[in-house]
């Protein structure tokens, strides 16, 4: 009996637009790509949300991935940042409806503190959750095991009765190990359809 939904935020709750914002920067081509293998495709980001590396670290690591693009660089981080993130429209009333189902929801994510501090406008929805582990707040990361056993020891999950919704294949292996139930999210109705195979009803 499921009685837990777990979320993952990042194109699932929220949309991580960052193709969009390169777009908006006016990134096209090569350019566009070289801007993402630095930044978002590069080891670098997953430090990032690790929350060891300062911000400033962190845009040292992107310059030297390219400094050719240093001036985009600085202005992503620096001007455009806050416009990464974006909260889905179908959000608020998914959550809501799950716990006016009595289901518990908590929040397992990748997230800096930049992200957390500078997007805050679009997070609103996560105090709707009765928990959250954000990996910048205890350096930790997915699909690392210490961070599931981390939510699941924090706020006393049963792993049988949970189900972990994420979009990255990696993410979904990592809570099948430690036997949550796991669905990779490709949209909300995909998702819906296997929450009612597992009986999760709202």
């Amino acid at each position: 009996m499921i009685n837990t939904v777990i979320f993952d935020m990042g194109n699932v709750l929220i949309d991580f637009r960052w193709e969009a914002l390169f777009h908006e920067m006016g990134l096209a081509g090569e350019k566009f790509d070289r801007m993402a293998a630095a930044t978002v495709l590069d080891p670098v980001w997953r430090e990032f949300d690790r929350g060891v590396w300062t911000d400033e670290m962190i845009l040292d690591g992107f310059i030297k991935n390219a400094p050719e693009l240093e001036s985009e660089l600085r202005e992503f981080m620096d001007v455009r940042f806050p416009g990464l993130l974006r909260k889905f429209d179908y959000t608020d009333e998914w959550m809501d409806a799950l716990r006016a189902a009595g289901y518990k929801i908590y929040i397992l994510s990748n997230f800096s503190e930049k992200a957390d501090r500078e997007c805050a406008d679009e997070l609103d929805y996560i105090k709707k959750a009765d928990g959250a582990v954000l990996s910048y707040k205890i350096r930790m990361i997915k699909p690392d095991e210490e961070i599931y056993r981390y939510l699941l020891d924090t706020y006393g999950i049963d792993p049988k009765e949970a189900v972990f919704i994420d979009d990255t294949a990696e993410n979904i292996e990592g809570a099948k190990k430690l036997g949550i139930t796991a669905i990779r999210f490709t949209d909300k109705e995909s998702v819906d359809a296997e929450l009612a195979k597992l009986g999760v009803k709202y």
